[in-house]
């Protein structure tokens, strides 16, 4: 469902993602595992069509990442959930929905169904006439997740999902993830937290700039069992 071969950006004269080869199934949840700093968002960024990539390919389903004819293409099979969750603040929670469900030309009724779906099963339903402004931070990643999904994706890419929240945010957060991968969707997750990835992740890949390992948590667990640092 998504591949690359050689991914490559830079910014001037630094490498954020160097040469990334990478293949993600359809319907696996595949977690990017990584320090600040080590290419996770700027990997997701040109995957979603949002920066260009400098060499090297990608692919997101049937279509190639680089021309702007495929991009929007792209853009209605995947959802992003940012790092960064960029709420209409001024409107309710269901006024969110609704209006992100307009932009991907979503009919009434699909817009209604979809809107109180997602609403009640990530717990803001009761809220669906507050403003997001008024939210949390955990109830604003839930929204955002939300409004990630209205129109249906195959494709979900979610950048540090449960950063910055509580930890029963988080584990909600993580609940939802995996009733997504239920729903065979293909998810995936940048973060800096192990123990997020190994609980929810079919796979795991290392970044810091390069691809440094990738495979089951069990595989990657008994890479380095063993090891220590004298």
């Amino acid at each position: 469902m998504i591949e690359t071969e050689n991914l490559t950006r830079k910014f001037g004269d630094l490498t954020a993602v160097d040469n990334l080869t990478l293949r993600v199934d359809k319907g696996e949840v595949f977690g990017f595992l990584g320090p600040n700093g080590a290419g996770k968002t700027t990997t997701v960024r040109m995957l979603c069509c949002l920066i260009s990539k400098t060499s090297g390919s990608a692919r997101i389903g049937d279509y190639e990442i680089g021309s702007q004819e495929n991009a929007l293409k792209v853009r209605k099979i995947i959802g992003l959930v940012p790092d960064s969750v960029g709420l209409y603040e001024s409107l309710t929670a269901y006024e969110n929905l609704d209006y992100y469900g307009t932009l991907y030309r979503r009919t009434d009724s699909q817009r209604k169904e979809s809107n109180e779906y997602f609403l009640k099963l990530l717990g803001l339903w009761e809220k669906r006439d507050a403003l997001a402004g008024t939210f949390s931070k955990g109830m604003k990643q839930k929204l955002a997740i939300a409004r990630a999904l209205v129109h249906d994706p195959e494709v979900l890419f979610m950048d540090e999902p449960t950063a910055n929240l509580d930890p029963e945010a988080s584990k909600a957060v993580r609940e939802f993830i995996l009733e997504l991968k239920k729903q065979k969707k293909t998810i995936f997750i940048n973060t800096h937290n192990l123990d997020e990835a190994q609980r929810i992740c079919d796979r795991i890949g290392i970044l810091n700039t390069r691809l440094m390992a990738v495979g089951t948590p069990e595989e990657l667990e008994r890479s380095v069992r063993g090891r220590k640092t004298v």
